[in-house]
């Protein structure tokens, strides 16, 4: 049975604010002739939180009113969800991204709104950085995150703690495969010490 997700989608789509894991785009069409740069801006924040432990939301349909970041769930255009689907998106996101990033897209009907949501994950070993320039937009060879500090945005990254925090991801993410390599490979008498090791560490989320 498929797991009622509603409750789930509500509570991300009627956050009311954007933080490090979820941000907001108002109702526009996936069409790169009329706007390919808010194709590139959403593209931006995909791998900005693919640089994440847990990846996070981008919800279109949800637009910003006034400058006091206030945020209001109107739903999409017909028009425009009509042009979306997962392989247009991973198309375009796909020349951006290097390596890869994974998500989903998923088109959620809450309150009799429709809203596009863009589930990210975070990635797995190695971090995700741009391999293509588009505009003022996205730059070849940045890596973009979500800034610990400020404002809920996607920059590129050029702080020492932001680096540092990457690169521990990274490597907790390194150590996780070795040991799962370990466990396939390896008997399962031979697994003692790998176990202390892996206990040591902890539980990386």
């Amino acid at each position: 049975m498929t797991k009622d997700k509603t409750g789930e989608w509500r509570s991300i789509i009627y956050a009311g604010a954007e933080d490090r894991n979820r941000e907001y785009k108002a109702s526009f069409p996936w069409n790169k002739d009329t706007d390919g740069a808010t194709m590139a801006k959403v593209t931006k924040t995909i791998l900005a939180m693919a640089n994440l432990r847990d990846g996070g939301h981008i919800v279109i349909g949800v637009e910003e009113k006034g400058s006091e970041g206030r945020f209001l769930a109107v739903g999409m255009k017909p028009e425009h969800l009509v042009t979306y689907s997962y392989d247009r998106v991973a198309d375009f996101v796909r020349e951006y991204a290097e390596p890869y990033v994974r998500f989903d897209l998923d088109i959620v009907e809450v309150d009799k709104k429709e809203f596009v949501v863009i589930s990210v994950e975070g990635f797995d070993q190695v971090p995700v950085i741009c391999k293509r320039s588009f505009s003022d937009i996205l730059s070849e060879g940045r890596v973009y995150i979500r800034p610990r500090s400020g404002r809920p945005r996607s920059a590129p990254l050029n702080r020492y703690v932001d680096m540092r925090e990457l690169l521990d991801l990274a490597t907790e993410r390194g150590i996780r495969d070795f040991l799962e390599r370990l466990h396939r490979v390896s008997p399962v008498s031979k697994f003692d010490d790998a176990e202390k090791f892996k206990a040591e560490l902890g539980d990386f989320g």
